[in-house]
């Protein structure tokens, strides 16, 4: 019975996700665009400063671009993980390994 529920839930949250990627969302200020999806990934930074080579532009922009992604999946996997450890702690004894 909930093998059923939690597998259309899974299959409904993946769904959620493929919707979610295909929103796009940007946010300029002060010289810099930084293009994502609703999913929070970033998929693209411009910057457009007076001043800056094209080299040092392209090199600044891709540097931001892998950090931010990367601060983006570590703050993604503590959540998930913070959130596991609180549904543990709520559930009744025997129910902890409902949501693994």
């Amino acid at each position: 019975m909930f093998g059923d529920l939690m597998g259309n839930l899974e299959a409904q949250q993946a769904e959620v996700q493929k919707k979610l990627a295909l929103i796009q969302v940007e946010e300029s200020m002060d010289g810099v665009t930084i293009t994502g999806n609703a999913t929070k990934q970033i998929t693209n930074i411009s910057i457009s400063l007076p001043g800056l080579t094209e080299e040092t532009k392209e090199m600044l922009e891709d540097i931001i671009l892998s950090c931010f992604n990367r601060y983006i999946d570590k703050a993604q996997k503590r959540e998930a993980e913070e959130t596991q450890k609180l549904m543990e702690d709520l559930m009744p004894p025997g129910f902890k390994d409902m949501f693994k």
